[in-house]
């Protein structure tokens, strides 16, 4: 099967061209308007079709694209890939607007061909041990970062995004309220605590760009049980006054840690065999809904 690369930058550097070189019956092309990165990586990587444009990319007979380059630029390179019949799997998000995000899910339900989102926290195999907790009533989950405030979108649509997500796939219950609240200088968001509310529980998701530590932590409290994810690979389950630390081997790549192993097969599985992804288009979208939502709060 032939997919194409589009965009080399970090991610696609750390997980999808190292992951991609060693499948097998995969003709990977790539492209990126640096030639000089294009070519080191062709090289590096033995992936000996290098494009020299998106057109020729379009052109070259492949059935799936990955699509990594920056968010700006992602509702053109998508709605090309989509116009010429070839899926396509998209960093989150797939585009920091939401109606522009809406036209693409709808775009490729008319060309009936997949396009998914990279939300590869609900591949990680320590979130997924977070949902065997029975009749959870509280969920949280928090992404901190170190000294990195920014742009309330770009803060919201590039990286609480993912708390967004993960809180939707851990939180078994309808949402019936939303509760958004921010520290703000000017533009700027330092950080951003938002409440999805239900009968049954709720959900909290942090994320403080003004803090000490780089980590993550996802939680799910139930009745007889807590489950604590930390860093998607080191899992504590609580229960009564007994802690049992569950961790992941040395020996497991951290891409499969984080997901990321799972979450490509995933698409390719689809591509090849007409299988449903993980996470559809329109469920992703929804994730895309809330951000706008807790934008336009904070925004007010």
């Amino acid at each position: 099967m032939k997919v194409g690369l589009i965009g080399l930058g970090d991610i696609a550097q750390k997980a999808y061209l190292p992951l991609i070189s060693k499948m097998e019956n995969i003709e990977c092309h790539l492209y990126t308007r640096d030639r000089k990165k294009l070519e080191a990586l062709g090289q590096k990587y033995r992936f000996p079709v290098l494009a020299s444009s998106l057109e020729e990319m379009l052109s070259s007979g492949i059935e799936a694209a990955f699509v990594h380059s920056s968010t700006s630029s992602h509702a053109e390179i998508v709605r090309q890939l989509l116009e010429a019949g070839i899926h396509v799997f998209v960093d989150k998000p797939f585009t920091d607007n939401f109606a522009e995000a809406r036209g693409l899910v709808e775009l490729a339900e008319k060309q009936n061909r997949i396009l998914m989102a990279g939300f590869n926290r609900r591949y990680a195999p320590a979130v997924n041990k977070l949902i065997e907790v029975v009749n959870p009533n509280l969920v949280l989950v928090q992404k901190n970062r170190h000294s990195l405030p920014g742009d309330i979108r770009t803060f919201i649509y590039d990286d609480f995004i993912h708390v967004i997500d993960t809180l939707r796939y851990l939180f078994p219950y309808p949402i019936e309220e939303l509760i958004v609240n921010g520290r703000k200088d000017g533009p700027t968001l330092y950080h951003v605590v938002i409440q999805f509310v239900s009968p049954e529980g709720t959900a909290i998701g942090i994320m403080n760009r003004d803090n000490g530590a780089t980590e993550e932590i996802a939680t799910i409290m139930g009745p007889e049980e807590k489950r604590t994810a930390y860093n998607l690979s080191r899992l504590i389950i609580s229960k009564g006054m007994e802690e049992t630390e569950v961790r992941s081997g040395d020996w497991e790549e951290t891409l499969v840690k984080r997901g990321f192993v799972s979450m490509t097969e995933d698409f390719l599985k689809a591509v090849r065999t007409g299988s449903a992804v993980k996470t559809s288009a329109q469920d992703a979208l929804e994730t895309h809904r809330i951000c706008e939502e807790v934008i336009s709060q904070l925004e007010k």
